[in-house]
């Protein structure tokens, strides 16, 4: 890590006298307030990824994207395809609301939270991540942020490409798109599948050589059709089906604990998300209402040496907004939405039929919502208030204030944010054999207060932040001794605070850097800290642009130890590199190697992890 950042220091001293003026574009956003706002304007902590960065780094899958975002820690357990915890800000993978063109992705019939496994690249437009409590504009899930993955739309001119790569594991990647538009209507397709042997997700350190294998093929379309200069319709589907070999665990005496050992193991998932949604714009543009209808169905099953069980989930929703420009200064925008979930699921043991077990049921939420968004000249700041009704655990009241003051001599941006939010109880954690209907929600109550500054004609921003969360009437999985039996119940407390920094340098036009640094420390009432949440972690991107048609990225990613259970997780330090080539002009090669140099770490204890691989490919468009 020393001589990385020794080497670090030496290009930027080289590059230092080539800066040249550059203008930091104000990205809009529209996560953060439902409506397409510029980033300067909002007090919440927000992070954009583009298409242009995600090809930069030649990242296949959106849990790659997230990995060095600040406030994010990813965890992955075992090979590609095995599941994906999300920890935003040191909260609960299930306080993490995950959206694709506005759909909840979300697993039903899960135990909370969305497993992003699946989720592949080829079709993304820009991910924003909003973090803090946002329940006020998304209700349950949100309480750590909310990821909103935004898909490409069609072209004015007809375009499309294909790709191929192949690469370490025995892996394989097909990707192909194609899209096109007029003033009238526009269409984006894509399709990519990847298969790979992999890896053993039992760690090989452990004795493990079977390899895991997996397989993913993602379709998605997206349509827009504009009848009239008031009136426009668009539709928006994704579709996944994946395969994934998994390792089995055994009660290991010596170690007192159980351990992953390789085993026959397979998991297949069906994923369908869907959404229509019109868009009436009325009164000149100043009122504009959007009426939407989505749905999410899942289905996993297990197909074990010893069970098998299969999970079903369906999530349907119908919602309304209208936004009103009051006036040049104020932006009133009101809401409802209604959303049905149901899930079923069974397990059948083959050794004890003790154990064999099944389950159903369905909850209602119906919901209302107030946001006001006010400008005085360079003050800005949003207000909002949202009420649920759950027809299992009742109503819940949310709130949120979201200040930001410009400093435009200095280009200084002070910003901030206050609320509340909750997450409602899963229906496996309500209607489970181990389920339990007197759930109450989980609650938050969390702030953040940060500062931006540009500096060097603003080719360089700096930007930092200290946040606080806490979560009252944390549901987990509980054994009472009393009765001699498990259930969910409201037990735990938690708490997490921390900073998060970035740094942003437009060197000239030849190189560019990005750094990112997050502490976090995240503890139960009883001040342990809470598993896989690292105190520190930091990144570094440097890009390259050698030739008007060569680019080339090195990523840097610090990861401090972290506590899993019992063991303790060493800390570790990735370096990937990716570069392409555009050899004419619809013909580009490109390739990557990821753990350069070979580091052995561990995510979650006993899974292992991708060794240095490298992969190559060619892309062709027109």
């Amino acid at each position: 890590m020393q001589k990385l950042l020794l080497a670090l220091c030496a290009l930027l001293a080289a590059v230092g006298t080539l800066q040249a003026e550059t203008i930091v574009m104000d990205p809009v956003v529209v996560t953060a307030t439902r409506t397409s706002t510029p980033l300067s304007e909002l007090g919440s902590a927000v992070t954009v990824v583009t298409s242009e960065d995600i090809e930069e780094k030649q990242q296949t899958r959106v849990v790659e994207v997230l990995r060095n975002i600040p406030g994010v820690n990813i965890v992955q357990s075992g090979n590609t395809g095995g599941t994906v915890s999300i920890y935003l800000r040191g909260t609960d993978t299930r306080h993490t609301l995950v959206l694709i063109d506005g759909v909840e992705y979300r697993d039903v019939a899960g135990f909370g939270g969305a497993d992003i496994a699946n989720l592949t690249t080829e079709n993304i437009e820009r991910i924003e991540v909003v973090r803090g409590a946002q329940s006020v504009l998304y209700g349950s899930d949100a309480i750590g942020g909310v990821i909103n993955i935004i898909t490409k739309k069609g072209t004015r001119a007809p375009e499309g490409y294909a790709s191929v790569e192949k690469g370490s594991y025995q892996t394989n990647i097909f990707k192909a798109g194609i899209a096109s538009g007029t003033d009238l209507a526009d269409v984006n397709f894509s399709v990519s599948n990847i298969d790979t042997q992999g890896f053993s997700s039992a760690d090989e350190d452990n004795g493990n050589t079977e390899t895991d294998g997996y397989t993913d093929t993602t379709a998605s379309l997206n349509i827009g059709i504009r009848p009239s200069d008031i009136v426009a319709w668009r539709v928006s589907l994704r579709s996944t089906e994946a395969s994934y070999d998994y390792d089995g665990s055994t009660y290991d005496a010596t170690a007192g604990r159980y351990v992953l050992i390789d085993a026959d193991n397979t998991q297949d998932v069906s994923e369908q998300t869907g959404r229509i949604e019109g868009t009436f714009t009325l009164l000149d543009g100043r009122w504009i209402m959007t009426v939407g209808s989505a749905i999410t169905n899942s289905e996993r099953t297990y197909d074990e040496e010893t069970s098998d069980s299969e999970y079903h989930g369906r999530l349907t929703k119908f919602d309304l907004q209208n936004t009103v420009l009051i006036n040049d200064q104020n932006t009133l925008t009101l809401g409802a939405e209604t959303e049905k979930e149901e899930f079923d699921y069974y397990y059948d043991d083959f050794v004890v039929d003790y154990y064999d077990d099944s389950a159903d049921g369905k909850a209602r939420t119906n919901a209302v919502y107030v946001q006001d968004q006010l400008t005085f000249g360079s003050f800005s700041t949003t207000l909002g208030l949202r009420y649920d009704d759950h027809d299992e655990f009742g109503g819940k009241t949310t709130w949120r204030v979201a200040p930001t003051y410009n400093f435009k001599a200095t280009g200084t941006r002070i910003k901030g944010s206050v609320g509340t939010g909750f997450k409602a109880p899963t229906l496996f954690q309500l209607y489970s054999s181990y389920g339990n209907r007197d759930l109450e929600a989980e609650k938050s109550f969390g702030w953040d207060a940060g500062i931006e500054q540009e500096l060097l004609d603003s080719s360089l921003i700096l930007s930092v932040s200290y946040f606080y969360n806490d979560v009252d009437d944390y549901i987990d999985y509980y054994f009472n001794p009393v009765t001699y039996d498990f259930s969910y119940q409201n037990i735990k407390k938690l708490k997490t605070k921390g900073i998060e920094s970035s740094a942003v340098w437009f060197a000239c036009d030849y190189f560019n850097l990005k750094l990112a640094y997050t502490y976090t420390d995240s503890e139960d009432a009883d001040g342990e800290r809470l598993a896989r949440r690292p105190l520190h972690k930091a990144s570094v991107d440097m890009i390259l642009y050698p030739l008007d048609n060569v680019d080339v990225t090195l990523t840097t990613t610090y990861t401090s130890d972290r506590e899993d259970g019992a063991d303790t997780l060493d800390n570790y330090t990735l370096v990937n590199l990716a570069a392409s080539w555009q050899v004419i002009e619809n013909l580009t090669l490109f390739g990557r190697i990821d753990n350069l140099f070979d580091e052995d770490y561990q995510e979650v204890t006993d899974y292992g992890t991708a060794g240095l691989s490298g992969y190559l490919g060619l892309k062709a468009s027109f």
